[in-house]
């Protein structure tokens, strides 16, 4: 049975809340509320949110709880994402309004040059997650440190499978870094960044990350494929066996794993708020990512800002803040190739998404000239 309470403190306010849809554990919030027009609060708009969806077709959480909806129009918008919220007209559910996002993780479409794809919406915190063995790539951490930070969203590296890492960095043939390793790379990535190293199946290592998973948050988890994310997610969430996320073998002479994860999904957690499982990704090519890598690399940006010259190369230049940084030793130079190979992605991709906004508004002139020249032949 529905019933309809009233947001303490507003009593305009009224949320149809059942058994398992309560919309503010779900991460229902004022900047959703305040989008709500007289006229939809009137008609009995409900919200719903997308916990899985495919093209024209999602499963969403709503007063009527889990359901299906084939979306027959949905606008200039975009089709939603997991995690964005709808409003359901109750006369016609299958033609929902999608509400602004206050955060998206995108990534470039596979297969396009410009396309966004947009990975989870109104994320709170970005779990990124890597194993303590050759998966650990700090490259490819930076990477989702730009995604985070373009998206406004609270970035934690989340180090798994630290039981596997031999506990000292031996020499001896089949011995790796222990733990204190991985954890001392990642801290180069910025005093601030909160890491976590865990045993995904120790449920008392996994307290910190659940102090993130309070009600009405939300928390996406993105990795590549064989880090234990799938591990990881159970023991938030508190399933195993069917009822949980599949847990894939890892190759042995690699420890890389397959795909375990295939589509990106919403799941509730016991104690309030939702996580958003992602699928494995190896290959993150950003889009519109240019202040998420300078945020990234702030101490790049600081030097950039100090070079003598505008337009530095960075080369040879006089007056080069780089230049002088690498020289002394003040500025890692791995980090300097990655953002340089990070900007000029985001360099191809802007070129890439202007090219195509000309030839559209090209094509646009041609098709009115030749409706023009077509209404002046027919007189």
């Amino acid at each position: 049975m529905l019933a309809s309470q009233a947001e303490p403190g507003n009593p305009n306010r009224k949320c149809q809340i059942t058994a398992n849809f309560d919309p503010d554990k779900l991460g229902w919030r004022s900047f959703f509320q305040d989008q709500i027009t007289p006229e939809e609060a009137a008609g009995g708009w409900q919200p719903a949110r997308v916990c899985q969806g495919k093209a024209r077709r999602c499963r969403v959480w709503s007063a009527r709880g889990r359901h299906t909806l084939e979306i027959n129009l949905f606008g200039d918008q975009g089709l939603p994402a997991v995690g964005d919220w709808l409003l359901l007209d109750p006369k016609r559910a299958q033609r929902p309004r999608r509400l602004e996002r206050f955060s998206a993780l995108t990534r470039q479409a596979p297969g396009s040059r410009f396309a966004t794809q947009v990975l989870a919406a109104n994320v709170d915190t970005l779990l990124i997650v890597t194993a303590c063995n050759q998966e650990f790539n700090i490259g490819r951490i930076e990477r989702y440190l730009a995604l985070a930070a373009e998206a406004q969203t609270r970035p934690v590296l989340v180090l798994t499978k630290a039981d596997l890492a031999d506990p000292t960095p031996g020499n001896a043939p089949g011995q790796g870094p222990g733990p204190r390793y991985f954890v001392e790379q990642a801290r180069t990535l910025g005093e601030h960044l909160q890491i976590e190293c865990i045993d995904a199946r120790d449920a008392d290592q996994l307290e910190p990350i659940r102090k993130l998973c309070g009600p009405g948050q939300t928390v996406a988890a993105l990795g590549s494929s064989g880090v234990g994310k799938s591990t990881l997610i159970n023991g938030l969430t508190g399933l195993s066996g069917e009822a949980g996320q599949q847990v894939g073998e890892v190759r042995g002479d690699d420890n890389k794993g397959k795909h375990t994860t295939s589509s990106r999904s919403l799941h509730p957690l016991p104690a309030g708020g939702v996580l958003v499982d992602l699928p494995g990704i190896r290959e993150l090519q950003l889009t519109e990512a240019a202040d998420g890598i300078d945020d990234t690399f702030a101490e790049i940006t600081a030097l950039i800002d100090d070079c003598r010259f505008t337009n530095c190369g960075h080369t040879n230049e006089p007056g080069c803040a780089i230049a002088a940084a690498l020289a002394a030793g003040k500025l890692n130079p791995r980090r300097w190739e990655n953002y340089r190979k990070l900007q000029g992605e985001q360099k191809v991709y802007d070129q890439a998404k202007a090219d195509r906004t000309k030839r559209d508004g090209q094509r646009s002139t041609s098709k009115k000239a030749q409706r023009r020249l077509d209404k002046e032949d027919q007189h």
